[in-house]
């Protein structure tokens, strides 16, 4: 099953993303303090508008272009605030697309290992091929002094390979698939590409059974990144 047919067909919103909500929970958190009234908003990969329900549930005025390949960009979710234009097409479709307008901050939420994934070479050069294409599109379509919002697992560090192995049979049987060590991101590899450090970095264990979090290994991430120079 591949990274854009994979959450076809079923209730992302009531399956799949309640058992990542501590990672919603983190990058919420950070976006209350990032967003402004009337900001743009280019979220890649927001399965059935996540991120816009996100900033919609902070009382922001704004406008979220979501970009997502599946089937699930037409769960749209119910939205007072937030304009919402749902935008069907790949990430590699987005790189030569003209997006409706140009944004103030880009947005991904648990779709960065995923996107890497559909280059369909080794991890290391997935996430090489991915985060050159990431700053193509940074380049066309964030405004100067923009923000970059990252929300991404990974497993806590110094996990040994037993952890992993058993932390992925439990992700494999309750989401379906799970993902090795190596083609999860890392803060430093985002900091590496885009030359910065995070302005917000926040970790929090991310336990999907909901029941204790002290017994995962599973690590969520949020990170703001300030593009002062494109």
């Amino acid at each position: 099953m591949d990274s854009i047919t994979k959450f076809n067909g079923i209730d992302y919103a009531n399956t799949f993303a309640k058992r990542i909500s501590v990672m919603h929970e983190l990058v919420k958190n950070v976006m209350s303090g990032q967003l402004n009234k009337g900001d743009n908003v280019i979220d890649i990969g927001g399965g059935p508008g996540i991120g816009a329900k996100m900033i919609d549930e902070l009382g922001i005025e704004a406008t979220v272009i979501n970009i997502e390949p599946s089937t699930t960009i037409y769960d749209v979710p119910k939205l007072s605030l937030v304009k919402y234009i749902p935008l069907k097409m790949t990430f590699k479709e987005a790189l030569d697309a003209q997006m409706p307008c140009t944004a103030d901050c880009l947005l991904m939420v648990s779709s960065e290992h995923e996107i890497a994934l559909c280059n369909g070479s080794t991890p290391k050069e997935n996430k090489k091929i991915f985060l050159e294409d990431l700053n193509n599109f940074i380049h066309k379509n964030l405004k100067r002094n923009g923000i970059l919002v990252f929300g991404f697992p990974n497993f806590r560090k110094g996990a040994s390979k037993t952890e992993i192995a058993r932390q992925r049979r439990l992700t494999e049987s309750l989401l379906g698939h799970s993902h090795p060590k190596e083609e999860y991101f890392t803060v430093e590899e985002f900091s590496d590409a885009f030359g910065a450090k995070p302005a917000v970095f926040i970790q929090k264990p991310m336990d999907i059974t909901n029941e204790n979090t002290e017994d995962t290994i599973l690590i969520a991430n949020a990170a703001v990144f300030k593009i002062e120079n494109l």
